[in-house]
């Protein structure tokens, strides 16, 4: 009777056994599944990448002096690991000081150009890209000092831009950085500005 008892018990205990181990495969397959759901490399926020670039600049003359500082960030959404699209940003402050052969002596003012766009990007190589570009900038096209009203006169100009070329990015690690040289298609013929654009920045992600 007594080696019964121990036979049923030992059985049950096995029984408990399997179960609480089915239960536990069970538990871990879906919790497998949901981690898979949820795993950051299949995120919407693990496909993105993080760029930028900054401009610093400053001249002058006798008459008048400028300084100039901008930054320009973009996000990039990775379609595939070579192929990626987002928005890009602009924004330029410019310090305008100059003579205004008035009573007033030496005025300043305080300017912003701003840019909106999309780009698209390939990877050709590992650290060569293609990158075109479209978008518009609302910049300054001509200031003047009204000494009748004692304040600058500004005049805006909204312009479109469609940006082709291809660039470096050092693309080891994490953090990179790049140069790329773009063509403007759309570069008005009457401008005294030079189609080319010639930018450097940093990268995350990329």
């Amino acid at each position: 009777m007594k080696r019964i008892l121990q036979l049923s018990l030992l059985l049950l205990v096995l029984l408990l056994a399997f179960q609480v181990d089915g239960y536990g495969q069970r538990s871990k397959k879906k919790k497998s599944e949901t981690d898979k759901y949820f795993d950051e490399s299949g995120s919407f926020a693990s496909h993105l990448w993080y760029g930028g670039g900054f401009s610093l600049g400053f001249s002058g003359n006798s008459f008048e002096s400028i300084f100039q500082f901008g930054l320009s960030p973009m996000v990039g959404y990775k379609i595939t690991d070579k192929f990626s699209v987002g928005p890009r940003a602009s924004l330029m402050y410019i310090l305008y000081r100059a003579e205004t052969g008035t009573i007033d002596g030496v005025e300043s003012t305080n300017l912003f150009n701003y840019g909106l766009g999309a780009f698209t990007r390939f990877k050709i190589a590992r650290t060569i890209f293609a990158h075109a570009e479209y978008g518009f900038d609302n910049e300054v096209s001509s200031l003047s000092y009204n000494t009748v009203s004692r304040d600058w006169q500004v005049n805006r100009r909204l312009t479109n831009n469609a940006f082709i070329g291809g660039g470096y990015n050092d693309g080891n690690g994490v953090w990179g950085y790049e140069i790329y040289l773009l063509y403007n298609l759309l570069q008005d013929d009457n401008s005294l500005d030079l189609p080319f654009d010639i930018r450097f920045g940093f990268t995350y992600n990329f």
